[in-house]
């Protein structure tokens, strides 16, 4: 079954954003589909945090992204806190061809 897992860091969100660019993103980029890594989104939340999606194959392969030891040292490089998510089984997921033209990367 499909998960969504939700993410909240605290601080600048700007600063977050780029520490997340430099250390955290190659390592998730490179393990997020041996673990079933689908969507990735990337939020500012407030002016004061960010807020970060994914959504995942499996509960087991979100599980398995996080205990990773390069994503764990990553988000120590970048001085994240250990991330606390929670995770909800998605009933429905409708992707639009407009999608695509949202991507920044």
């Amino acid at each position: 079954m499909a998960v969504v897992s939700m993410m909240r860091f605290a601080g600048n969100p700007d600063e977050l954003n780029a520490k997340m660019k430099q250390h955290i993103a190659p390592v998730s980029e490179e393990l997020a589909e041996k673990h079933g890594g689908a969507i990735n989104i990337v939020a500012r939340d407030g002016d004061d945090g960010l807020l970060v999606i994914n959504v995942w194959e499996t509960e087991e392969g979100r599980h398995a992204m996080a205990e990773e030891p390069a994503v764990q040292d990553a988000l120590r490089a970048a001085g994240f806190p250990a991330p606390a998510f929670t995770g909800y089984e998605i009933l429905e997921l409708r992707v639009t061809d407009r999608a695509n033209a949202l991507r920044t990367t």
